[in-house]
C-alpha cells in the first residue's frame, strides 16, 4: 500500500494512492481499501497504525479514517524509522546539523537559544514548518529531540522570569542527554556544559543535629518505596548540591527547577510538587507540628497528592470509585518515597492493647547480638544517643564503598552487618522509649504500629481457646457446594479459631477457592453471632484495588441474597459516609475521623467491611479502634516489608481472629514468610534478626523443617498454615501440562546473541540484555516486516502455537513483559488470524478497563465465538483476575521468578475449568551452543526451583549466588556436540510420570501419565503421525536436519538438527 503525503502548519495527511488502472483492471473486482480492516498482505501498515495507537491511545495526536492518515507534528517527529517508511513519510533528517548557543543573560529580557542549520560546515537556511525540514522536492523529517528543542527555544522567547528560563534551560539540554550523533545535533558552550537531573519522587530527610527538623529528599522517579523503605544514600543529590536544594525547596517549596551547582539543575517532576510543597510546610511549624508530622508523614503527604489530583483533573466524576482510588493509589506510590531515616523514627506504642507489654524492660544491653566481643560492645555503647543514626549511615556508606571501619570519638568502629544490626537495634530501642517533650503531644497516636519483633520478641499474641460448634458440614448461608478440599479449610479454619490461635495463613496454590473458603468461615461466625453463641463484631476484608469488585462478586455468587447485609465500602469516595464532620482524615492529635461507632453498628454490628491495604494506612488511627470479630487479609503478600507504612497499619488492626491469603506465601525471600507469620499470630516465629541468621540461605534440610513447623499440627493444635497444591486438593480439576518448543534462533538472533555475549559486561546488566535478545534481537536496518517477525525464534513458535489452537477452536492468554512487544504482537495476532481485536492487560489498564476485559473474555463461556487470544503482562495480571475461557497459557518472555509464572498460569488453571490446561514455553536454543543456551540455562533454573517449591517452601526469586552461576554458564557455553542420541528406555526407566507410545524405531509419543496433551519426538526422515488421543499434540520435535513432516501440518514444528536437548528441555511436565 501506498501513500500520497502533504503536510501543513498542523499535521501530516497521509492518503491512499489509488490503483494505477491498466488494461487489466476492467476485468479484475475494484475493493475500496480500508484502514481500518487491513488483510494479511499490509502488515507493514497495520503494525505501523499499531504503533500510532501505542504511542498515541488517546488519539489527541492522529486520527484514521477509511483511506487517511492524519499525523500531528509533534507525533510525527516521534515515529521510528520503520512505521514512518511504512507510512510513506519522508526520510529521517540526514547530511545536515542542527546547532544552538545561549544569547543574553539568564533571567534577563534579551535571554534566548539561538538555532540554525549547518551543512558542510556551513550556514543554510532551509524552511521549517512543524517536523519537516527543506524545500518540497527534498523534505525530511527531523527526530523528536531536535522537534522539540525548537520548541522549547521558541517558547523560551516568549516568557522572562529567571525560573522559566532555568526550566526551559533544563529541559532543552534534557533533550540531548546520551546522544548517540545520530540525530545531527550539536551544542556549544554553556549549552554543551550544563548538567539535568529530574526528581519524580521526594521523601524525607533529617537534619542530623536535630532529628525533629527535617526536609524534602529528591529521587529518581524510578525509585519507588512499594516494596519497602530507600535508603537516604539512593537520593538524587548529596553534600552542598542537597544544601543548596534543602534551603531554597525550605524557603521557596516546590519550584520547576532548582540550581544546585555550577552548571547542574535538578528539573522537579509534576508529581513531585505537592509532597515538596508539604513537606516544606510543615518542616516551618513548631517543635510539636514537626513531630506530629513526622508520625503521620504518609497520611499527610497521601492527603495532599489526592487534592492536587482533583485540582489538577486527573480525578473526574466520570470514574468509577474503584478507579479512583486506583489512581490515587498510582500516583501516592509514584511521588512518595518511604525513606530509612523516617521509617526507623516512626516506632513506638499505638492505641492497639492486645496485651500489657510496656511493662517488659530491656537489660540496657539486649541489643547487643552473639559474636559480638565485650570491648567492642563496649566501645559501641559509648556512642551518643544522638549520634547513633549518623554512624549508621556512615558505616552503611563506609560498607558501600569497601572501607573496613570508620573512625569515631569512642575509637575505631568496624563496618560490618553485625555492628550495623547491633546499632540499629540499640536505635530502635531509644525510639520506642522515648516520650514526647511536653503534655498533650500524642505522637503514640499516629504510629501504625506497636511492637515490631525485629530484634527480639517483644510481644507474642496469646492462645485463648473459644467456643463454638461446628457439625462439619457446609454452612446453610453458604449457596455454592464446597469441594472436599474446601470443606477441609473450613473444618481447619473453625478448629483454629476454637484452639484461640490469634492468626492463621490460608497459602492454598492459586486457584483452589480460597475466597470461598474464607466466606464459608465468615458465615459460620454469622450464624454463631445470630444464634447468640459468639459476639456480634464486623468483619473486615482488606484487600488490593483490583480486587474490591471480586470480593462483593464472590459473596453474591456463592452466598444466599443478602446474608451477610450490603458490603460496607470503606475506600475512594465511599468513605465520605462514615467521616466525622469536617471532613478530612485523622487529624494530628489523634482523633480518628472516621465515624467508627456508625461502621461498627451497620448490620447489627455484623457488618462486611472491605477496604483497600492504602486506605487502612491512611486511617489506621481510626480503624485501630474497630473491634472486628475477624480481619482478612487478601493477598497478603503485600505486607511482606514489615516497615511500610501499611504493613504497620495492618498490625494495629484490633480482632479476635486473623486470616491471611496468598497463593506465594515466599515471593521473593524466606523474611517474607516471616513477614506474614508476625502478623497474623505474633512472635510465632521468633524475631526477624534470629530467623534471618537461620533461614537468609535457605537449604533443603531449613526449609523443610520450617515447612513442617508451620503447615504440620503442633501439641494437638491445628497448623498455622494450609498449602495444598491442586494436584492433591483438586484432583478432579483438569490436567495442566508444560510444553517446551525449543526452536533454533535465524541467523539475525543468532548474531545478534553472540555480539551481546561477546560484549560481556556487569552481571545483572549482561542477563538482562541477553533476555532481551532471547525473546528478539530488536529492529535491524532493512528488514521487512516479514523479516522481523521471523527473525525471533520465540515469536516464530508463539505463532505457531496459536495457529494450533485456532485450528482446536480453543483460546490462549499470552503473557510478555516489555510494553512494546505486547503492542507488536498484539497488531500481528489481530491480523494473521483475522481477528477484530486483541485486548491487553498491563500496568496501564485501569481497573475498570481491566473488568471490562475480562468480562468479555470470559463471556466464551456463555456464548463460544471460537478462538481468541488475551495478551498480558505478568506483574499487572498475575492475581486477582479469572480467565477459564482460556486453556492455553504462552510466555513468550520469561520471568525470573516461577513463582510469578505459576500466578500466571493459575489465572486459568483453577477451579471452574473444564478443558485441559497447556502451558507453553518457547525457548530460543543458539544453534551451535544447545543447552548452554541462555533460555535452556533459564529453564533448568526455574524448574529446580518450581520443583522445591512444590515440595517445600522456598524463595523463588534467583539469589545472588544463582544469577553467578547463571552469568558464569552464559559466559561459559561451548559448542554443542552432534553425537547425542535418543535413549528411549534409559531416560523413561522409572519415570511412572510419563506414558510413551512407540510410533516406529525412531519416533516416540510421550504425555503425562495424568493425562492432558502429548508431544511427538523423530528423528526419522519421515516422521509418523497418528491420530493421538483426546487432547492431541502439541508439539512436534524433531532431531535431524533431514527430518520432515507431513505437509499441512498444524502442530507446531521444532526442528532441531541434532538431539542435544534430549531430553531436559524436550519432555512435556
Amino acid at each position: 500500500m501506498k501513500f500520497d503525503f502533504r503536510f501543513d502548519p498542523d499535521a501530516a495527511f497521509l492518503t491512499i494512492q489509488p490503483e494505477k488502472k491498466g488494461w487489466l483492471s476492467g476485468f479484475r473486482k475494484q475493493v475500496r481499501p480500508d484502514l481500518s480492516k487491513l488483510p494479511r498482505e499490509e502488515m507493514d501498515t497495520a503494525l505501523a497504525l499499531s504503533r500510532l495507537r501505542q504511542l498515541d491511545p488517546a488519539n489527541a495526536l492522529h486520527s484514521v479514517e477509511s483511506d487517511m492518515v492524519v499525523i500531528r507534528h509533534p507525533l510525527v517527529a516521534r515515529l521510528d524509522v520503520r512505521a514512518a517508511t511504512s507510512l510513506g513519510l519522508p526520510p529521517l533528517l540526514h547530511n545536515v546539523t542542527f546547532r544552538a548557543r545561549l544569547v543574553g543573560t539568564v533571567g534577563s529580557s534579551d535571554f534566548r537559544i539561538e538555532w540554525w542549520w549547518e551543512r558542510a560546515g556551513r550556514r543554510v537556511v532551509l524552511p521549517l514548518t512543524g517536523a519537516f525540514l527543506g524545500p518540497p522536492s527534498n523534505v525530511v523529517r527531523i527526530p523528536e529531540p531536535i522537534y522539540l528543542a525548537i520548541a522549547e527555544a521558541e517558547k523560551l522567547g516568549k516568557s522572562g522570569t529567571l525560573t522559566d528560563h532555568w526550566l526551559a534551560l533544563g529541559r532543552f539540554r534534557r533533550l540531548f542527554d546520551g546522544d548517540s550523533g545520530e540525530d545531527r545535533a550539536s551544542l556549544e558552550g554553556f549549552l554543551r556544559d550544563v548538567s539535568v537531573v529530574t526528581c519524580g519522587s521526594v521523601g524525607i530527610g533529617f537534619d542530623p543535629e536535630d532529628d525533629t527538623k527535617f526536609f524534602p529528599l529528591p529521587f529518581a522517579d524510578h525509585q519507588r518505596s512499594a516494596d519497602g523503605a530507600v535508603a537516604t544514600t539512593s537520593a538524587l543529590l548529596h553534600g552542598r548540591e542537597l544544601d543548596e536544594f534543602k534551603t531554597a525547596a525550605l524557603r521557596r517549596g516546590a519550584q520547576p527547577a532548582f540550581r544546585v551547582a555550577n552548571g547542574k539543575f535538578l528539573i522537579v517532576d509534576r508529581s513531585a510538587v505537592p509532597v515538596i510543597d508539604t513537606i516544606a510546610a510543615y518542616a516551618g511549624k513548631d517543635v510539636e507540628g514537626r513531630r506530629a508530622f513526622i508520625a503521620d508523614a504518609g497520611r499527610i503527604v497521601a492527603e495532599a497528592i489526592e487534592m492536587d489530583l482533583k485540582r489538577e483533573g486527573r480525578l473526574t466524576a466520570l470514574m468509577s470509585p474503584q478507579a479512583r482510588t486506583e489512581r490515587i493509589e498510582e500516583e501516592i506510590a509514584r511521588a512518595w518515597i518511604e525513606t530509612e531515616e523516617w521509617v526507623s523514627r516512626v516506632v513506638g506504642v499505638g492505641k492497639w492493647q492486645v496485651t500489657a507489654i510496656d511493662t517488659i524492660q530491656g537489660s540496657g544491653t539486649r541489643w547487643l547480638q552473639e559474636g559480638i566481643d565485650t570491648e567492642l560492645g563496649e566501645r559501641l555503647a559509648a556512642i551518643p544517643d544522638e549520634e547513633l543514626a549518623d554512624v549508621i549511615e556512615r558505616l552503611r556508606h563506609a560498607l558501600q564503598i569497601g572501607l573496613l571501619s570508620i573512625e569515631h570519638d569512642v575509637g575505631e568502629i568496624p563496618a560490618t552487618a553485625e555492628v550495623i544490626e547491633a546499632l540499629s537495634r540499640r536505635l530502635a530501642d531509644i525510639l520506642r522509649r522515648q516520650q514526647p517533650e511536653e503534655a498533650g503531644t500524642s505522637l503514640d497516636a499516629y504510629l501504625p504500629i506497636t511492637h515490631d519483633n525485629f530484634w527480639e520478641v517483644d510481644f507474642k499474641a496469646a492462645v485463648r481457646s473459644r467456643t463454638g460448634d461446628f457439625d462439619n458440614t457446609t454452612p446453610t448461608l453458604v449457596r455454592s457446594a464446597l469441594q472436599n478440599h474446601q470443606l477441609a479449610s473450613l473444618n481447619w479454619q473453625v478448629r483454629a479459631w476454637q484452639a484461640g490461635i490469634p492468626g492463621i495463613l490460608n497459602a492454598d496454590e492459586q486457584g483452589l477457592g480460597k475466597t470461598l473458603q474464607t466466606l464459608s468461615f465468615i458465615t459460620w461466625l454469622r450464624e454463631g453471632m445470630t444464634d447468640g453463641s459468639i459476639p456480634k463484631k464486623p468483619f473486615l476484608i482488606v484487600a488490593p484495588t483490583s480486587l474490591l469488585l471480586n470480593w462483593e462478586a464472590e459473596i453474591e455468587r456463592h452466598l444466599e441474597r443478602g446474608c451477610l447485609g450490603k458490603p460496607v465500602r470503606l475506600y475512594g469516595e465511599y468513605l465520605g459516609a462514615y467521616k466525622k464532620p469536617g471532613g478530612g482524615q485523622d487529624l494530628r492529635e489523634g482523633e480518628a475521623r472516621l465515624d467508627i461507632e456508625a461502621i461498627a453498628n451497620v448490620e447489627g454490628g455484623c457488618a462486611v467491611v472491605i477496604t483497600t491495604y492504602q486506605t487502612l494506612a491512611n486511617y489506621a488511627i481510626s480503624l485501630m479502634d474497630l473491634d472486628c470479630s475477624l480481619v482478612v487479609f487478601d493477598e497478603i503478600q503485600f505486607l511482606k516489608n514489615p516497615v511500610t507504612m501499611r504493613a504497620k497499619a495492618s498490625k494495629a488492626v484490633r480482632a479476635d481472629f486473623r486470616i491471611g491469603l496468598t497463593g506465594t506465601p515466599i515471593e521473593n525471600a524466606t523474611k517474607d514468610l516471616w513477614a506474614l507469620i508476625d502478623q497474623l499470630f505474633p512472635g510465632a516465629l521468633g524475631a526477624l534478626a534470629q530467623f534471618r541468621r537461620v533461614f537468609d540461605t535457605p537449604t533443603e534440610a531449613s526449609m523443610g523443617a520450617l515447612h513442617s513447623a508451620l503447615f504440620k499440627g503442633q501439641n494437638d493444635y491445628p497448623p498455622l498454615a494450609l498449602r495444598r497444591l491442586k494436584t492433591d486438593a483438586a484432583p478432579h480439576l483438569p490436567t495442566k501440562v508444560r510444553i517446551l518448543h525449543p526452536r533454533e534462533m535465524p541467523r539475525a538472533q543468532m548474531l545478534r546473541y553472540d555480539e551481546v555475549r561477546a560484549k560481556g559486561g556487569g552481571i545483572l546488566a549482561l542477563l538482562q540484555h541477553m533476555r532481551r535478545v532471547s525473546l528478539h534481537p530488536g529492529l535491524l536496518e532493512g528488514e521487512t516486516t516479514k523479516e522481523f517477525n521471523l527473525s525471533s525464534a520465540r515469536v516464530s513458535a508463539a505463532v505457531d502455537i496459536l495457529r494450533h489452537i485456532q485450528s482446536k477452536n480453543e483460546r490462549a492468554l499470552v503473557f510478555v513483559e516489555n510494553r512494546d512487544v505486547q503492542t507488536w504482537f498484539a497488531e500481528v495476532v489481530r491480523i494473521e488470524f483475522g481477528l477484530e481485536r486483541v485486548m491487553i492487560i498491563n500496568g496501564d489498564t485501569t481497573i475498570d478497563a481491566r473488568k471490562d476485559i475480562t468480562d468479555r473474555f470470559q463471556q466464551h463461556l456463555v456464548d463460544d465465538r471460537g478462538f481468541d487470544v488475551l495478551i498480558l503482562g505478568p506483574r499487572a495480571a498475575g492475581t486477582g483476575l479469572t480467565l477459564t475461557a482460556a486453556n492455553h497459557v504462552i510466555h513468550l518472555s520469561r520471568w525470573w521468578n516461577p513463582a510469578v509464572e505459576e500466578q500466571c498460569n493459575d489465572r486459568t488453571h483453577r477451579i471452574g475449568q473444564t478443558k485441559p490446561v497447556t502451558i507453553h514455553i518457547p525457548l530460543a536454543v543458539h544453534p551451535g551452543l544447545g543447552r548452554g543456551s541462555f533460555d535452556c540455562l533459564l529453564q533448568s533454573l526455574m524448574k529446580r526451583k518450581r520443583s522445591l517449591a512444590d515440595r517445600i517452601l522456598w524463595p523463588g526469586d534467583v539469589t545472588e549466588g544463582e544469577t553467578k552461576m547463571l552469568y558464569d554458564a552464559v559466559l561459559a557455553a561451548e559448542t554443542s556436540s552432534d553425537s547425542k542420541s535418543i535413549n528411549v528406555d534409559e531416560v523413561l526407566e522409572g519415570r511412572s510420570d510419563l506414558q510413551f507410545e512407540k510410533l516406529s524405531d525412531n519416533s516416540i509419543r510421550l504425555k503425562p501419565a495424568r493425562g492432558g496433551a502429548s508431544i511427538i519426538v523423530s528423528s526419522d526422515v519421515t516422521v509418523p503421525m497418528p491420530t493421538s488421543g483426546e487432547n492431541g499434540d502439541a508439539a512436534v520435535i524433531t532431531l535431524s536436519e533431514e527430518s520432515r513432516v507431513p505437509s499441512g501440518l498444524i502442530v507446531p514444528h521444532s526442528k532441531l538438527k541434532t538431539a542435544t536437548l534430549w531430553p531436559e528441555y524436550i519432555l512435556p511436565e
